[in-house]
């Protein structure tokens, strides 16, 4: 992850407002007050937040976590996700690595891994350590080598550069005698990983959405995993470099608890030897699922944490959509309206994608888009005001072609799930 998010590609220059710019230039200073950086953050307002990608944390999240909880819920979850982003990137590569020296601090994690990591070591074969773009995954391999322990980070070209830039700058600091970080979007890194496994070393990963040779949207070494219903499309070369080398592999996640920063220590897949044929592909499906479910569970209690949710749609699967004939969504449309009933969009469906004027809905399992014109404003805040919704006698004060629009509209997400139907009197769905 960069240690200053990009802004939004989607938002033209002009558009971004000043208090993005200025946070901007936070995120980019070491010398800045923690205290200061957090309580800007906390500050921005959810679009200014859409400049970071809020946009596509709340779509991904409410494909997740729409059936497990309420969508205002998960909306917060999505502000809590692209804050903490911003937060802790900063906090770990501006403020941390830039102030290390010669001696090693304490280490940030309760609860590290440290004699079980060691442990695994001691069998000859290497050992992976699996973590996720979640919470303090960055203290977890710095801790580490600071406890003395050599590992190796496989990483995307920008977070490389985080990490070569930090480096550079403070050479003497004790980290890098045990640290070592590799691009794997170059084939010299994937190398220097096969060759640090095959010498008995650690290797620590960020495996959600990882990249490599293909960029994180190639299909290379892939495998397919179900997360909460939601089936993703992971990369599995890393798991499948253990195999060969019979290397165990360890999940560890560190969250918050109780205002801590807490390391979760989950049980290891280990191959027991070097594998291969059906016996390798067999480890590699089985370890792979195994750990998508580690990453799934946590997010139940901690996606407010998942620094990688923005991008999850690069890698998750379109779920299919069960879309009734629309001859009988209308009728059952119709239906409720007639007895003074109302339809509001399931925001648990679907969502707003954008913002500032724009009218752009998206269906978050599908990721199909519904694009209403600029001058349907009032429409659209009626779509999402489940106190109001669309009434008949609201559909009946339209002019005919509009309502036709309309209607046909309503119709449309009817068939596809996406409306509510509720009567006045119990709020039920019809």
């Amino acid at each position: 992850m960069s240690a200053v998010p990009r802004i939004d590609g989607h938002d033209r220059m002009a558009q971004v407002p000043p208090a993005v710019w200025q946070v901007n230039d936070l995120l980019s200073s070491d010398d800045a007050d923690p205290s200061e950086v957090h309580a800007r953050l906390l500050a921005l307002s959810d679009d200014d937040l859409a400049h970071y990608g809020l946009r596509s944390y709340r779509m991904n999240l409410m494909a997740l976590l729409g059936e497990h909880m309420a969508p205002e819920a998960v909306l917060r979850l999505a502000r809590e996700a692209a804050i903490s982003k911003l937060w802790l990137g900063w906090e770990y590569h501006h403020h941390y690595l830039s102030k290390l020296d010669v001696t090693p601090p304490p280490p940030r994690l309760q609860r590290l891994p440290v004699d079980a990591v060691k442990g695994l070591l001691a069998r000859g074969r290497g050992a992976i350590i699996a973590t996720f773009h979640l919470g303090y995954m960055r203290d977890i391999p710095s801790d580490l080598a600071h406890a003395g322990i050599p590992i190796m980070v496989p990483l995307a070209r920008d977070a490389y550069g985080n990490y070569e830039s930090a480096r550079l700058d403070r050479p003497e600091a004790a980290l890098w005698t045990c640290f070592r970080h590799v691009c794997v979007e170059e084939a010299a890194g994937s190398l220097a990983l096969a060759r640090h496994l095959a010498r008995g070393g650690c290797v620590l990963s960020t495996i959600d959405g990882n990249t490599g040779l293909d960029g994180p949207r190639g299909g290379d070494r892939r495998s397919v995993v179900n997360m909460l219903g939601t089936e993703a499309r992971v990369k599995n070369g890393l798991i499948a470099m253990a195999a060969r080398f019979g290397a165990p592999i360890i999940p560890v996640v560190a969250t918050t608890v109780d205002g801590e920063r807490v390391c979760h220590v989950f049980p290891v897949a280990d191959p027991g030897r070097p594998l291969t044929g059906d016996e390798a592909t067999d480890f590699v499906e089985a370890t792979v699922h195994g750990l998508y479910r580690v990453l799934a569970e946590t997010l139940l209690h901690a996606a407010g944490e998942w620094c990688g949710g923005d991008l999850f749609h690069q890698w998750r699967l379109p779920r299919g959509i069960d879309e009734e004939p629309l001859s009988v969504a209308e009728a059952r449309l119709a239906s409720v309206l007639d007895r003074h009933g109302r339809a509001v969009l399931d925001l648990s469906r679907v969502m707003p994608l954008t913002s500032r004027g724009e009218r752009v809905f998206v269906d978050v399992h599908s990721m199909k888009c519904y694009r209403l014109p600029e001058d349907e404003g009032e429409f659209a805040d009626l779509l999402q005001d489940a106190g109001r919704g669309i009434t008949r006698d609201w559909l009946d004060g339209l002019g005919t072609a509009r309502r036709a629009s309309v209607w046909r509209f309503l119709c449309v997400l009817a068939s596809r799930g996406g409306l509510s139907l509720l009567h006045d009197a119990s709020l039920s769905a019809a």
